[in-house]
């Protein structure tokens, strides 16, 4: 999912060879340039590549946080429809664990688990799947909220 949602974000700015492009400029690309997906989507997947540090917004400018020159479009690739279905907190906490350390989300799992076996198994998975993103450098900012109402409001 993170590897699809990866060329998606890589394509307009390897099809303009830019470093940054305008949120227009990258919505107008992905919606009507490469024809994958209406405007509201092209502005979720703005949003989802935003919140899952692929992208960072910079003076009103899009800018991609790995190196696009890397990334292979396959032939007629297309995102697929499960692009954008909603991931769970755990699964988010994973993304954001692989995106900033680097680490494959088999590898960010692993981290999750291992946190939660150092706390004895005493503290929900989110929970620890929050310390281990915190102890990765992560923003935890966005998902705090989310995982206190899980974890409190069952």
């Amino acid at each position: 999912m993170d590897d699809e949602l990866k060329l998606v974000v890589a394509t307009p700015f390897k099809k303009k060879a830019a470093a940054s492009l305008s949120i227009k400029d990258f919505e107008f690309a992905l919606s009507f340039d490469l024809k994958w997906m209406a405007p509201p989507l092209a502005s979720k997947a703005r949003d989802k590549a935003i919140s899952s540090g692929l992208l960072r917004l910079e003076d009103n400018r899009l800018i991609p946080t790995f190196d696009v020159a890397h990334i292979e479009l396959p032939n007629g690739f297309k995102p697929s429809g499960s692009l954008f279905a909603e991931k769970t907190l755990l699964e988010e906490l994973i993304s954001m664990i692989a995106t900033k350390a680097g680490k494959s989300e088999k590898e960010a799992a692993a981290l999750i688990n291992g946190t939660q076996e150092q706390l004895g198994d005493l503290v929900e998975i989110e929970v620890a799947g929050l310390i281990a993103a915190k102890e990765a450098g992560c923003d935890t900012g966005d998902i705090y909220g989310k995982v206190y109402a899980r974890v409190f409001h069952r």
